[in-house]
């Protein structure tokens, strides 16, 4: 038996017979889901099969591909029913739906010369002369700026004491009561105000937005995501008329269509991937113009808090804050190494989980794990901790690419750290407040 083989036998071993015993190559594991009694694979990855026997004269029995979207199978009698509720069903032609809306400029063909390219075929030469200009900008703008704003709202305090949280409820529920907190420390919790959360998957920075208004007058809290989820937060809001979930992608939003009781809008996220962050910018910015439409009213977002996270997804065509690396030299080319560079921030040691175990007890300073670091290693000529700092520095830039977007829209807008390091890695949030808001500084 081969050594990977063997690695996936004693993986199939560990895995617990309620959980699908399908093998994620990808996350070199196997599935998490759990299935129902008597099976082996959950809905995702059960196999196209065929009736048995008993039921061959019963074609409702086999298990075919969705058409709307062949990654996954049903039951050929629920079919259907699957059909009315599958996540990749069309979207409903909305009146806020217009395609297309933020996908970003028309230089994108920039940035197609560099989107193949890869850390380890990077010459030395001009990863010497990119990382001397991430150097010159960040000591320019970003180092020092960055302040540490650790709230915590009391409406969770409660929550967070229960014992029965794991760690990862835990570190959730922590982000969520301090982007709560800044709301509240930036005079954002306010009344006759609609709070949007962008990319708001199962709704829980939602749901608690929604109990720290409950006594306001004219708020209400509106969900968009492009995805349908199940086990929604939002559903156990007492007062369902003050919650609407929409179903759109960012990309086609038009805010100013979008019904809600005040004028007054405040745009929130916890997890927005990359270029959704930008096309969330995006959004706002155009949402803030006065509307051609007599039937429509104006959708002013007064302040926006997004936390911010992966940034290898970022791409150069709904990138917002092209104009300001273009001015200090970052090149498309530039952009998109940096979007592999940030991954180092985050990445740890760049070994395998295996090779992690097999070293987790060496000192970090040791030969042996350094030289089993990535497979760029020997091109980039970095040390771990130099790389991290590298990763950390091409992240804040691309941050701060998007402040002077905010700035040059209007808005009063900085970096905060609003959570520490040890909660997540991804601890840096956006904050801003429209210039129209006076009385509010950051």
């Amino acid at each position: 038996m081969s050594e990977p083989e063997e690695k996936r036998r004693k993986l199939r071993e560990e895995c617990e017979e309620s959980r699908c015993q399908f093998f994620v190559t990808r996350k070199k594991r196997f599935c998490k889901m759990t299935v129902a009694k008597g099976q082996k694979f959950c809905g995702q990855h059960e196999p196209i099969s065929k009736p048995n026997e008993k039921e061959m004269g019963n074609k409702s029995a086999e298990r075919v591909p969705c058409p709307l979207d062949p990654k996954h199978t049903v039951y050929a009698f629920k079919l259907n029913k699957h059909l009315k509720i599958c996540n990749a069903r069309p979207m409903k032609n909305e009146n806020y739906i217009k395609i297309g809306l933020h996908n970003g400029s028309d230089d994108e063909e920039e940035g197609a010369t560099g989107r193949n390219v890869k850390l380890n075929e990077l010459t030395c030469d001009y990863v010497k002369t990119l990382t001397k200009k991430i150097n010159e900008i960040y000591r320019k703008y970003i180092k020092d700026t960055i302040r540490n704003v650790f709230r915590e709202h009391k409406l969770l305090q409660e929550e967070l004491a229960k014992p029965e949280y794991g760690a990862t409820s835990l570190k959730h529920l922590k982000q969520t009561a301090a982007l709560l907190g800044c709301l509240q420390e930036y005079n954002l919790l306010l009344p006759q105000t609609c709070f949007v959360e962008f990319g708001a998957g199962k709704g829980q920075v939602s749901y608690w937005i929604a109990q720290a208004i409950k006594h306001f007058k004219q708020c209400s809290v509106i969900l968009v995501d492009k995805a349908s989820h199940r086990h929604k937060k939002d559903n156990k809001v007492e007062d369902r008329d003050t919650v609407t979930r929409i179903r759109a992608d960012i990309a086609n939003l038009d805010l100013s269509w979008v019904p809600h009781r005040s004028e007054s809008v405040v745009g929130v996220s916890k997890h927005l991937c990359g270029a959704a962050t930008d096309m969330t910018l995006r959004c706002i910015v155009a949402g803030n113009q006065p509307p051609k439409e007599t039937n429509r009213k104006l959708c002013r977002t007064k302040g926006i808090l997004i936390a911010l996270c992966c940034h290898h997804r970022c791409d150069w065509k709904t990138f917002v804050g092209k104009s300001f690396l273009k001015e200090h030299g970052i090149t498309p080319k530039d952009f998109t190494v940096m979007t592999k560079m940030v991954s180092w921030a985050v990445c740890g040691t760049g070994m395998s989980r295996e090779r992690r175990k097999e070293v987790q007890t060496a000192d970090e300073s040791d030969d042996s794990v350094e030289n089993s670091s990535d497979d760029d290693e020997d091109t980039v000529k970095m040390s771990r901790k130099e790389k991290e700092e590298i990763g950390i520095r091409c992240k804040r830039i691309l941050d701060y690419a998007r402040i002077v977007y905010l700035r040059q829209n209007h808005y009063d807008a900085s970096l905060i750290n609003y959570v520490s390091r040890d909660v997540t890695l991804e601890n840096v949030c956006i904050v801003a407040v429209h210039e129209s808001n006076k009385s509010i500084s950051i």
